[in-house]
């Protein structure tokens, strides 16, 4: 549940919301494996531009990052990471 949370929050165009889950991983509350999957997902203020430039393209690389973001730590998770 953690890592579709944290992979939701990092369609979130800022960086401000990831330090959540970096907070949590330095306090031992998550896996680096959500970790991970949070960076994946965060794109941060580099993702501002395109949204005002194009939001359907914004979306098409969103879409990537989140399955990427999913794939990247499910894999991370059931290897115990």
């Amino acid at each position: 549940m953690v890592l579709i949370v944290a992979v939701l929050v990092g369609i979130i165009p800022e960086s401000g919301p990831h330090l959540i889950f970096v907070t949590l991983f330095a306090q031992g509350t998550i896996p680096i494996s959500i970790l991970l999957a949070s960076s994946v997902a965060q794109d941060g203020h580099g993702m501002l531009p395109l949204l005002a430039e194009s939001k359907k393209g914004f979306l098409a690389i969103k879409f990537v990052n989140v399955i990427v973001a999913l794939l990247t730590g499910l894999t991370g998770y059931l290897l115990g990471f």
